[in-house]
């Protein structure tokens, strides 16, 4: 008797010529899927680290300029008539552009010799430092100071004193470009430059 083929020829167990697909059974959308997904998780990680990295620029940036805003603040506001020249050179160092200029002038035209005659002494301490607006090139910051002076008038103390400076980014360094009196100006403890900008002179004390 011949023997009977029993095997199912739907059973592709059954069939020899039945191989696997390459890559240990995965299909070419398979493979796909777990490329796109590779590269999205490392462009994912690659944002993450410029973002970290825009941060730290940001936070150095605004460190910077509550450095030089309090710097600024304490040079305009502190002086003594036994070297007038010391306090402009402070200020002139730490400024730039139309302040500059308008400071060395008011200084050399009568500022200087105000200190020295009424024998004045002043001296800023800043207490906080606001950074209002800040880019590349730019920055705004407010300071809030006191200030004690002594002189011809006699010593006394003028508290929560406000000065908006304004910063551009120049050689590394931000320099004050603009000082504007957030005060009333009273006794004669304010002047106002040819530009309107209000700045902080020398008061009679």
């Amino acid at each position: 008797m011949a023997d009977v083929d029993t095997a199912d020829p739907t059973d592709p167990a059954d069939d020899d010529h039945v191989t696997p697909p390459p890559g240990g059974g995965r299909s070419p959308a398979l493979v796909l899927a777990i490329s796109l997904a590779v590269i999205f998780a490392l462009a994912a990680a690659v944002l993450g680290l410029v973002a970290v990295r825009e941060d730290k620029v940001e936070s150095g940036s605004v460190t910077s300029l509550r450095k030089a805003a309090g710097e600024v603040g304490v040079a305009l506001l502190t002086y003594d008539f036994h070297d007038p020249d010391d306090h402009k050179q402070r200020v002139l160092a730490l400024a730039t552009g139309s302040f500059r200029g308008e400071y060395e002038s008011a200084f050399d035209q009568g500022l200087g010799d105000l200190i020295t005659k009424v024998q004045a002494t002043s001296e800023g301490f800043v207490k906080d430092v606001y950074v209002s607006q800040i880019d590349q090139e730019r920055g705004e910051a407010i300071v809030r100071a006191d200030v004690t002076r002594n002189g011809a008038g006699g010593e006394r103390t003028l508290f929560d004193i406000y000065l908006l400076l304004t910063f551009v980014h120049v050689d590394d360094a931000w320099k004050v470009d603009q000082v504007t009196d957030l005060n009333f100006a009273t006794e004669g403890d304010q002047g106002t430059s040819a530009n309107g900008t209000t700045t902080p002179s020398t008061p009679v004390p």
